[in-house]
């Protein structure tokens, strides 16, 4: 007896969980970034000898989009073999 109220109540748990999973995942999924254009562009690093040299360029690449209606993002390294080749940067129009 002890073990069918085992085996029933392990039953009730995993139906249980899966019909949360199904719950959880039965609605449409949408964008995270509002509807319209969204544009990705490589910065590149390869010549960022000095401090300030990576800052001012995607400080350059910021004020270029945000004049053509663009907002930030993401942002996303690339390295090749352990050094800075440059920045992926997201950009979606406003």
């Amino acid at each position: 007896m002890k073990s069918s109220y085992l085996a029933s109540l392990l039953l009730a748990v995993v139906l249980g969980a899966g019909g949360s999973v199904l719950l959880t995942h039965s609605a449409p999924a949408q964008a995270a970034t509002p509807t319209g254009d969204t544009i990705t562009v490589f910065v590149d690093a390869t010549f960022g000898f000095r401090k300030t040299h990576m800052a001012d360029k995607l400080t350059k690449s910021h004020a270029e989009y945000a004049a053509r209606g663009y907002r930030f993002v993401a942002m996303s390294p690339y390295n090749e073999n352990g050094d800075l080749v440059g920045f992926f940067v997201t950009y979606a129009r406003q």
